[in-house]
């Protein structure tokens, strides 16, 4: 049933819901994304500049693909389908957008949980070994994978490519996240138990150094967690519908069109979170984000006073007629 409503129009209603909705998403996940990219390239505490961070910016690209593409196309396709315009042409672009950055970001989340298991697991082989330099490397493979694999969606269509996406990337991202967070809750237990070893021990300036740092990583990990828990909110329940497009026989063309575009919306969605998780958890990038606006806002207020400066100095002409 589902590959048989392909020629089958869409309601109205849930065209022009779907079209303002993407239109919405955009709006958001553009701005927050790209505060994201400039607080790392900008580093104005110097304190970004991390392989963590690196698979964040990394990530925040994705999303801003997501919203600098995939969501205008969206706009732009649902309004021409309820105003029953042609769209045939706009379908393909969009979704190997929507493909390409979605597997960009699981497989940059994926990246981030390994990040976070070895920085916890293993600090000091992380520091010495986990280089930006490394880091830059899985990046360029995670953006080879990202364009490759989205290819199959040419032989297989929308709905059965969709259905791959989800047991392969996002299925992935899903174990490596199960399997990690075990992993890194015991070894964040481990650690608390041998900081209250070492403050009872010794009180040298070394061993608080190394307390600091380790703390900084949970605080890092923890935020990622959460960040983590948004993403599965996000693409959980898109999973789900997937398989019940894929699977449901009784379901009629109205019900796989609400479907196809609750799923999309769901997976759009974590694009738009993505930034506000940052801002919220992460107080390296709230500094940052909080000198960048500030440095913004103190630029056009010069900007504007020295405007209005020289309107008031220009000596005035009057013309005659």
């Amino acid at each position: 049933m589902a590959n048989s409503c392909a020629d089958v129009k869409a309601p109205m209603p849930l065209s022009f819901f779907t079209g303002i909705v993407s239109l919405l998403l955009a709006l958001v996940t553009i701005p927050g994304n790209l505060i994201v990219c400039i607080a790392v390239l900008k580093d104005p505490f110097r304190s970004l500049k991390t392989p963590f961070t690196f698979f964040v910016v990394n990530l925040a690209v994705a999303d801003l693909v997501v919203g600098a593409v995939t969501e205008p196309l969206s706009a732009l396709t649902h309004f021409r389908e309820g105003f029953s315009l042609e769209i045939r042409h706009y379908i393909e672009p969009i979704h190997m957008s929507y493909f390409i950055s979605c597997t960009a970001s699981v497989l940059n989340l994926a990246a981030l949980t390994a990040d976070r298991f070895v920085a916890i697991s293993y600090p000091l082989q992380y520091r010495v070994r986990f280089t930006t330099t490394r880091a830059t490397v899985i990046a360029g493979l995670i953006w080879l994978v990202s364009f490759s694999l989205p290819l199959i969606y040419f032989e297989v269509g929308y709905l059965r490519y969709a259905f791959v996406f989800a047991n392969t990337a996002v299925a992935l991202t899903l174990v490596i996240f199960l399997f990690t967070y075990v992993r890194t809750l015991r070894a964040m237990r481990a650690q608390v138990t041998q900081w209250d070893a070492i403050r009872q021990s010794s009180q040298s300036e070394d061993s608080g150094a190394r307390i600091r740092a380790a703390l900084v990583e949970k605080n890092i990990t923890q935020a990622f967690m959460v960040m983590l828990g948004f993403f599965l909110c996000c693409y959980i329940p898109s999973c789900i519908i997937i398989y019940m497009m894929n699977f449901c026989s009784s379901c009629n063309c109205t019900t796989i069109h609400v479907f196809r575009d609750l799923q999309f919306i769901f997976v759009l969605s974590s694009s738009a979170l993505n930034p506000f998780v940052y801002a919220w958890r992460l107080p390296n990038f709230r500094r940052a984000f909080k000198k960048i606006l500030r440095s913004r806002k103190t630029h056009e207020t010069a900007t504007s006073s020295s405007l209005q400066e020289n309107r008031e100095h220009t000596p005035r002409t009057l013309e005659f007629s």
